[in-house]
């Protein structure tokens, strides 16, 4: 019986023991866990005694990771919201600001009727260009909202390139500018969604119109056993580019905001062929700017 009541004792010693152990550990990852939530750290909680499960440690870091992470995108996501709010109001602001500017002199000075008739045709450019602006932003808020994957069909790729370069034809004559377009085939039928493509192509041909010079060319080539590769090369008038920040919202230079672009055209073609399963790229080629797209072969089937 004696034996029993010391084996008891000792049993009941170690619990206690082990109790007031584990009791101190769990006040120290307390602690820890306060320090870690008053301050900025990276700092990861550490075991003491060892009298704390291991695993539900390991699970508590996990979370601290996940809570730091989701802190530096959050943080992030809040300085590009106040970029972003910052260019809209600059870029609606400069034709608007140049809008009133422009009736201003209309109504209170005297001004011969042929002149008034060509502010008037600027009040009237300045006005699209602020519609334009706003249709932009509507665009690409909605790209961001859209979670439904866009509808796709057959579609001849060539043709939809070439309807795209025609749009543009004029504006490129009327600069001495021209486009060649380069591929070996027409007969490519393309699984995606025409409008997406010409959104794409539009944009594309348009920044170039903007702030490219001299031929714009743009060629296409197809690799049976990879993918299509479409490039866009032209001279820029000002190479200052940053290329790791050229399809981010908003991103505009110096020479794109005195012509009165947004920055989202660049985009808004990232994110619409990203949408259709394709990836998108910028570099330099001799001297050159190139757009590189690049959509798996999979969506692609030639007619006979």
């Amino acid at each position: 019986m004696l034996i029993i009541i010391i084996i008891l004792t000792i049993i009941n010693l170690s619990l206690i023991i082990i109790l007031f152990l584990s009791r101190r550990e769990s006040d120290y990852i307390l602690r820890q866990l306060k320090e870690r939530k008053d301050i900025d750290t990276n700092a990861l909680l550490h075991m003491g005694n060892g009298f704390f499960p291991r695993e539900l440690l390991q699970e508590i870091n996990l979370l601290l990771r996940q809570n730091r992470s989701n802190q530096a995108y959050y943080a992030h996501k809040k300085h590009e919201l106040y970029q972003m709010m910052t260019n809209i109001s600059h870029d609606l602001r400069t034709p608007l600001t140049s809008v009133v500017g422009y009736i201003d002199i209309i109504l209170n000075t005297r001004l011969p009727a042929e002149e008034k008739y060509r502010e008037i045709k600027i009040v009237e450019q300045r006005l699209g260009r602020l519609e334009e602006l706003i249709n932009s932003f509507f665009e690409f808020s909605q790209i961001i909202a859209r979670e439904n994957a866009p509808e796709k069909r057959n579609l001849k790729l060539i043709a939809i390139l070439e309807e795209s370069i025609a749009h543009y034809y004029n504006d490129y004559c009327a600069k001495d500018r021209s486009i060649t377009l380069h591929c070996e085939k027409t007969n490519w039928i393309f699984f995606s969604n025409k409008n997406m493509l010409l959104r794409i192509f539009d944009n594309l041909i348009g920044n170039s119109l903007k702030h490219g010079v001299g031929e714009l060319i743009i060629s296409v080539q197809l690799s049976l056993s990879s993918s299509i590769t479409i490039k866009l090369k032209n001279a820029l008038s000002s190479p200052s580019l940053d290329l790791s920040q050229i399809f981010d919202e908003f991103y505009t230079t110096d020479i794109s905001r005195t012509s009165g672009n947004t920055g989202l055209g660049l985009a808004i073609a990232k994110q619409f062929t990203q949408m259709l399963v394709g990836e998108i790229s910028a570099s330099y080629e001799k001297a050159l700017f190139v757009i590189t797209i690049i959509f798996p072969c999979s969506h692609f089937s030639e007619v006979k």
